[in-house]
């Protein structure tokens, strides 16, 4: 468990131009990018999140040099949607790990 990240928030939208043709561009028919107007720096924080992860290891002893890890675990349980970050243009939240099962082993020797 714990706290949201901090970000910083969105005042407005604005038509962002580059002028990199100078006095040539054109501001009647041309289209610039979206620009961002910011509140103050990290102001506002996202919801505090948690997640359960579990993890099963077990270590055979395969010889007096050799050793087996082997190992199981799971990602996120209860597959909660805890938020990662919010992409402001695109207005999308965007999500941390889902549920991820994953298995591994190692072997010494």
């Amino acid at each position: 468990m714990g706290s949201g990240f901090p970000f910083t928030q969105t005042l407005g939208f604005y038509e962002k131009y580059d002028f990199a043709n100078g006095t040539g561009t054109d501001l009647v028919t041309s289209n610039g990018n979206v620009g961002i107007i910011y509140d103050k720096l990290n102001g506002g924080r996202l919801p505090y999140y948690h997640r359960m992860d579990l993890t099963l290891k077990r270590e055979f002893v395969l010889s007096v040099n050799s050793i087996l890890d082997v190992n199981i675990g799971v990602t996120n349980a209860y597959n909660r949607e805890n938020i990662f970050y919010f992409d402001r243009v695109n207005y999308d939240r965007v999500n941390q790990l889902p549920f991820m099962p994953s298995a591994g082993m190692s072997l010494s020797f």
